[in-house]
């Protein structure tokens, strides 16, 4: 077991010879992983074109969607239940 003992102080001591980074300084494995993390988006941010596109669309329907109805509802007087019994018998050719 001494060798093994003797190996790992040595291998502390290396590990505490290391250079460290500076306390505001990032580390090479943060840094790469950031700009891979990056360069991955850059290339996946062509679908947002279709997201806005399907957004804005689907507002544009809604819209018009409300617009149809208040315009109906505008149009739209409320009958008579006679009104409603002479139009029926006009629509199926009935004299009253």
């Amino acid at each position: 077991m001494k060798p093994v003992d003797e190996q790992l102080n040595r291998l502390m001591k290396s590990a505490a010879r290391a250079p460290q980074p500076e306390a505001g300084e990032a580390g090479f494995a943060l840094e790469s992983r950031v700009l891979g993390h990056w360069r991955a988006s850059l290339r996946s941010e062509g679908g947002e074109f279709y997201v806005l596109w399907f957004r804005r669309a689907t507002i544009c329907a809604g819209l018009l969607a409300v617009a149809s109805l208040a315009w109906n509802y505008h149009s739209f007087t409320p009958r008579s239940s006679a009104e409603m019994v002479a139009d029926s018998a006009m629509s199926m050719g009935v004299e009253p």
